[in-house]
């Protein structure tokens, strides 16, 4: 049984759109799939319905940038049903100050000599969900540079020149919100947490007493040695891999 918990479409950061994407999961022979776009459930209509055609379940999420006392983490919401709900209506606020944030990095691009509108950033985004990563394209749309890996080792990344603060809830707010909202809640990569082997253990023991579902320790691009000790982890705690 072959699954994905954790995928994006063009209603964020993903290249496809969600009927694109169940498609090729479908054609690698996926039997589940996680749309967890970043701060919506936009495209989960559309990828339920396609879900539906080729006969793949389809779990509903998002991914959210959450804080944490060594800096951001990311979480994944899954099982969470588009519409009205306690996290679902921050999502909206999560969204704006998104956008607020847009606005000041296309300003300070300006500044630094990238000439940018709001409204070329926008052009980049299929969705409502719009980030750094339509900002960079924006920037190669215009010449400036060739990809994406470009833009934010130069500009963009965490620190960068052009770089501003995203508005984030906390982690025990998120895990709160999402067990009010039906939903479970997963760390993501926990690799960029970049914690020592004896932190992750003690991280992941005060997140599971607040309430978190699981750890996503097969990740790509963590090494099989952190596989294997975020699933000794979460086989200690009783969370889900």
């Amino acid at each position: 049984m072959a699954v994905d918990l954790h995928t994006h479409s063009s209603a964020s950061d993903g290249t496809d759109s969600p009927t694109e994407l169940i498609t090729k999961a479908a054609a690698i022979g996926l039997t589940a799939v996680a749309l967890t776009d970043h701060d919506t459930t936009q495209g989960i209509p559309e990828a339920q319905r396609a879900a539906a055609e080729h006969r793949i379940d389809l779990v509903p999420g998002t991914e959210l940038s959450v804080e944490w006392p060594t800096g951001k983490m990311h979480m994944l919401v899954l099982f969470l049903e588009p519409g009205p709900g306690p996290l679902q209506d921050r999502l909206v606020e999560l969204r704006r100050g998104r956008h607020a944030r847009n606005e000041t990095i296309v300003a300070r691009l300006s500044d630094l000599g990238y000439p940018l509108t709001l409204e070329d950033v926008l052009d980049q985004a299929a969705g409502e969900s719009v980030g750094r990563p339509h900002i960079a394209d924006a920037l190669i749309e215009k010449g400036h540079f060739t990809s994406r890996r470009q833009v934010f080792d130069e500009l963009l990344r965490d620190g960068g020149p052009a770089y501003v603060e995203l508005t984030r809830l906390g982690a025990f707010d998120v895990i709160d919100l999402a067990r009010r909202s039906d939903a479970l809640t997963s760390v993501a990569h926990p690799y960029t947490i970049g914690l020592s082997r004896t932190e992750y253990a003690e991280a992941f023991e005060r997140l599971a007493d607040a309430g978190l579902s699981a750890i996503e320790s097969h990740h790509t691009e963590q090494s099989p040695e952190l596989r294997d000790h975020l699933a000794r982890i979460a086989d200690d705690l009783g969370l889900l891999t």
